[in-house]
């Protein structure tokens, strides 16, 4: 192995089963950079079905790709057993990547359900999972097509294997509502605390200013149409509530999941002349800077990425009062701005309040954010 470096600087690997082209993705990559910043090592190891991968320009980072092949199984069952037996497989390509590298890892991250069962199989030295989503959600979401025995014996599985997985582990969690989430569902770690995701608040005005706007007096919604929890069809519903004057613009892939159903709602509340479907953007950081106020109408998330980003860009922000994240960062004057999940008076209301009055939006809304102090903390971790 390769002991030799500089005083204080430390070697870290990410692992991670994120798509790259997603924000989940994104958050990695910030950390790496933060942290390069630092004078420290980074690599990230990719798990995935990648192709053409290119990595960040200018990162000062290592990225190391392993292929897995992953399937669409039949079953929501069928698939947990495919994902358990798809970590043995891949351990053992970790194990590899690992001794490839060379390195004596000060610290070891695994993001995300696939890593995390994963790097579980490699007991490898001061290895920290991070936990990006609240799991009671996801339990609900799983158990909810069940009915009596069968609706109880699979949610007390699936906890079951949570408890499992993290039992005497050293956890992270994205937001201090899936900390409480974890505990609440009766997991024993070795160790749990908060570490936001991090931010690189000039990589993010920057991008803000790649290209012009035409559109103008809109407010924005970012999110996957494949993601039925982002809720779209409460969002429109209260948007036509709200009777505003100023154009809704969708940002996401409207050609996958419930995209054509959210479609053929806009038409038949006629709102085809107010609300804009823009399709996927890459950078949707234009359109965030010059909205209104962004809107986020989601039953779960884990920390919303798009409305901190949103405040870094000085946009006002509504938001579900969900579990988790919202209520951590619509704090003081955004915090009225929290609507309960599903209550379309309420998120109605709220868009036209704030387009009416809008909060202006300053540092002490982002400053815990920053990729800076996550980082720190992250090197606290260190052996």
């Amino acid at each position: 192995m390769n002991n030799i470096r500089p005083l204080n600087k430390r070697n870290i690997c990410l692992i991670t089963n994120a798509e790259p082209q997603g924000g989940a993705h994104g958050v990695i990559v910030s950390l790496a950079q933060a942290l390069s910043q630092m004078n420290h090592r980074v690599d990230i190891v990719i798990l995935g079905n990648i192709k053409d991968y290119t990595p960040p320009s200018n990162c000062n980072f290592n990225f190391h790709i392993i292929e897995i092949k992953t399937r669409n199984s039949a079953t929501k069952e069928i698939d947990r057993i495919a994902k358990y037996v798809q970590s043995i497989q891949d351990a053992k390509l970790v194990k590899s990547k690992i001794s490839e590298i060379d390195v004596n890892f000060d610290l070891i991250v695994s993001n995300f359900l696939l890593a995390n069962m994963t790097c579980k199989k490699l007991n490898l030295p001061n290895t920290y999972y991070c936990i990006h989503a609240a799991v009671s959600p996801v339990i609900a979401k799983y158990c909810n097509n069940k009915t009596g025995f069968f609706k109880f014996l699979w949610k007390t599985l699936y906890i079951f294997s949570v408890r499992s997985l993290y039992k005497n582990q050293n956890l992270i969690t994205v937001s201090r509502g899936i900390e409480d989430d974890l505990t609440k569902l009766g997991i024993q770690p070795k160790t749990m605390r908060t570490i936001y995701n991090p931010f690189n608040f000039n990589d993010i005005k920057q991008q803000a200013k790649a290209y012009p706007v035409e559109e103008k007096d809109y407010i924005i919604h970012v999110g996957r149409f494949d993601g039925p929890h982002k809720r779209h069809d409460i969002l429109i519903h209260a948007y036509k509530q709200s009777d505003i004057k100023e154009k809704l613009l969708l940002l996401g892939d409207d050609n996958k999941g419930n995209g054509g159903v959210i479609k053929q709602l806009v038409i038949d509340l006629e709102l085809q002349d107010k609300v804009i479907f823009k399709g996927f953007n890459p950078n949707p950081y234009p359109y965030i800077k010059n909205a209104k106020a962004m809107v986020l109408s989601s039953d779960y998330e884990g920390l919303p990425t798009v409305l901190i980003e949103s405040l870094i860009l000085k946009t006002p922000v509504i938001s579900t009062n969900c579990l988790s994240g919202p209520s951590e960062i619509l704090i003081d004057k955004l915090e009225p701005f929290l609507s309960p999940i599903g209550d379309i008076n309420a998120l109605a209301k709220n868009i036209k309040n704030m387009v009416d009055n809008p909060v202006k939006i300053t540092n002490k809304y982002i400053d815990k954010f920053s990729a800076e102090k996550s980082a720190e903390q992250y090197l606290s971790l260190c052996n």
